[in-house]
């Protein structure tokens, strides 16, 4: 057995595999018989070992949530704004105890 087959294990003596020990996506490892073998971990790969990984990364999962929760503030930012100018223009209005108890039913309050 090579060095670099122990932290994976071979047929005979296999590694215990934890949520810390298996891939997050493709890798490249050598077998008994000295071959490069590809364990493909996206799509991509698995139709074709020289197409480029598509792999979900750690850094790549992060930014995309950091996008998703930037456009989410975003998003309840102009809510907020929409309900303030929304609540000042019923305040104002005469008939804002007609409208504000329609609100509530309508809400079901």
């Amino acid at each position: 057995m090579s060095a670099r087959q122990i932290a994976l294990g071979d047929p005979e003596v296999p590694a215990a595999s934890t949520p810390d020990t298996i891939p997050a996506g493709c890798y490249w490892w050598t077998d008994l018989a000295g071959d490069l073998c590809l364990l493909p971990g996206c799509a991509a790969r698995v139709q074709d070992a020289d197409a480029e990984c598509t792999c979900d990364t750690l850094g790549a999962r992060y930014a995309r949530l950091q996008r998703q929760m930037r456009d989410q503030r975003e998003k309840q930012r102009n809510a907020d704004v929409w309900w303030r100018a929304l609540r000042a223009a019923v305040e104002a209005h005469p008939d804002r105890a007609v409208i504000l108890a329609d609100a509530h039913r309508r809400a079901g309050r």
